[in-house]
């Protein structure tokens, strides 16, 4: 049994406390540095991104959109019907208007003047880019049983809005359909215009991911791939139009707490909103392309 002197023993209780700061310094180091880099797309690093934090006013951002008429973003939260204005600065400015009841909004899209926000049951709502919102319409999807949309995103080549399915009834176990809404018969389709295939994304991961359910979807602007965000599945998933699978990257929650919103900016910058999450603020993460030309910023 190990006896201490009194002196010993206070001299022990001193450096005590100092010598356990230690062991949690080295530890964490340890820790910091055995942490892998998440792999990256061509020219992006998703390790590294420009974040402005926002305000609680729009903890729950859900979809965003680029403006290029003043190299702003656009966005909607979860549950109010409201548009909002960031400036991209560190500190944005943020403006709101309001278009519509409360209810569950998912993502919005911007195409030729015209904004288009979807519904989680897969109705949209479009209004023309003027301030104050006026002239609001909506249209509905005729889908039969429960049907729930996360994302949405403008195919020029098809000249329609492609929503993709979180869960509907129509699925099979491995795949997930996406519906179209032509902007100008301002008409659904009857079937899906595209399937993702859970088995697809699988394989090039090398590892099972469980149903894939889609939060943020955006093309590129430059390349015309599809980038599908899965917040619960912690995934980038990039495909070309068809949805034919082309690269799959693992999200680690440290950057990408819960990311619900995407786009881009023409030059191929891109934009994720995360919502807020228990132990940090709603963001925007910049992801600059290498190959991008400089978008002006205020920071």
């Amino acid at each position: 049994m190990l006896i201490m002197k009194r002196n010993q023993y206070s001299f022990f209780q001193k450096v005590l406390p100092f010598f356990m700061v230690g062991l949690i310094f080295v530890f964490s180091s340890c820790s910091s540095k055995g942490q892998k880099k998440m792999k990256s797309p061509n020219g992006y690093d998703l390790n590294n991104p420009e974040v402005i934090n926002l305000t609680k006013k729009i903890d729950q951002i859900s979809g965003i959109v680029y403006s290029e008429a003043d190299s702003s973003l656009f966005a909607i939260d979860d549950d109010n019907g409201d548009l909002y204005n960031i400036t991209l600065a560190k500190d944005p400015k943020i403006k709101k208007w309001k278009f519509g009841k409360n209810a569950d909004y998912e993502d919005i899209a911007l195409v030729d003047s015209m904004f288009y926000i979807l519904e989680s049951s897969g109705k949209i709502i479009s209004f023309p880019f003027q301030f104050p919102i006026a002239d609001v319409e909506k249209y509905t999807i005729d889908l039969r049983g429960s049907n729930e949309f996360e994302s949405l995103y403008f195919e020029p080549g098809r000249n329609t809005l492609v929503m993709l399915c979180k869960k509907c009834k129509r699925d099979n176990a491995g795949e997930v359909s996406a519906f179209g809404f032509d902007i100008q018969k301002k008409t659904f389709t009857d079937v899906p215009v595209l399937i993702l295939f859970q088995d697809e994304v699988e394989s090039n991961l090398g590892k099972k991911t469980g149903r894939i359910k889609a939060s943020a979807t955006a093309m590129h602007p430059v390349t015309e791939e599809i980038f599908i965000i899965s917040s619960i599945n912690k995934l980038l998933i990039i495909a070309d139009q068809d949805y034919n699978i082309k690269e799959v990257y693992d999200l680690r929650r440290s950057v990408f707490e819960q990311p619900e919103g995407i786009c881009f900016a023409p030059d191929g910058t891109l934009f994720v909103s995360n919502e807020a999450g228990e132990k940090s603020k709603a963001n925007i993460l910049i992801f600059k392309s290498q190959s991008a030309n400089n978008i002006s910023r205020t920071y």
